[in-house]
């Protein structure tokens, strides 16, 4: 779609598939990249935006094209290791860091929040234990809208005591961040697992980054049973104990609604009531 012919309201955003979802949940519950696009189009309703949606089936070894226009890019889970040496994993290695460089705004969800770190130099690795269930942690600062062009250190930070300090969300993994990339700062920390999410911004190019480990876009029903699916590697209680977790309240809409104001605000006018307050200033 030739820019000129977008509103203010119409962002382009292209979700990167990484991972496809068996039978029977795919029939149940679709699959990977339809499941994360329509989660970004509630969480771009929330501000009042009616998003366009591309997918790019990365792990068919596509790739966004040179002139591609999108506004933002968002990377999928996976069950792949960040550090694999299959040929998509490479290339999309390679794509990522070059895009931010480029002026490119990213997404990374759980496997795509590994690998930009892993492309930008970070450590990534296999922790001992897996990590599932519904995720509390604490949020270093606030992403205030259309921020992505200041460093994050001008960032507005929230008392620890208050409520809206804390993050709630669905995970799956194995895989982890070990330490931050280059330039980025830490945005969600855990106790499990440390480095729950951090931040690239303030780029010359314009560029700039969230990764987040965990799933956003996961929904009750639909996870369980991806829980249930890898009950031998869980274990029963685990799983068990991850379903009831699950079925508790959680902030991913709210979470990746203020992700795509902190990274598209600049660009595309949010309407305000869909973020929290401190990160409208």
């Amino acid at each position: 779609m030739d820019t000129a012919e977008r509103t203010p309201q119409s962002p382009i955003i292209t979700v990167l598939r990484c991972d496809f979802v068996p039978e029977p949940d795919r029939s149940r519950f679709g699959d990977t990249e339809h499941r994360t696009a329509e989660h970004v189009r509630r969480a771009a309703a929330a501000l009042g935006w009616a998003p366009q949606i591309r997918i790019v089936d990365v792990l068919a070894g596509e790739l966004p094209p040179a002139d591609d226009d999108s506004d933002l890019y968002v990377t999928t889970g996976s069950a792949t290791d960040p550090d694999s040496t299959l040929p998509w994993v490479c290339a999309l290695r390679e794509w990522l860091p070059r895009a931010l460089a480029g002026g490119a705004r990213i997404y990374g969800i759980c496997f795509g929040h590994q690998l930009l770190a892993h492309a930008l130099g970070a450590d990534v690795g296999r922790a001992a234990d897996w990590e599932v269930g519904r995720v509390p942690m604490r949020r270093r600062f606030w992403l205030p809208v259309g921020g992505a062009t200041r460093p994050p250190r001008a960032y507005p930070t929230p008392q620890p005591d208050a409520p809206a300090a804390m993050v709630a969300l669905l995970e799956s993994h194995q895989d982890e961040v070990r330490a931050l990339p280059h330039g980025a700062q830490l945005l969600l920390e855990g106790e499990a697992c440390r480095l729950q999410g951090y931040v690239v911004a303030g780029l010359p190019s314009g560029g700039a980054a969230v990764g987040v480990q965990g799933h956003p876009e996961f929904e009750t029903e639909q996870v369980s049973a991806l829980y249930r699916r890898r009950r031998e590697r869980l274990g029963d209680a685990r799983v068990e104990a991850a379903c009831a977790s699950a079925a508790l309240p959680n902030d991913g809409i709210a979470w990746s609604a203020e992700v795509l104001a902190f990274l598209l605000g600049d660009r595309f006018a949010p309407d305000l009531a869909g973020v929290p307050e401190p990160c409208r200033h």
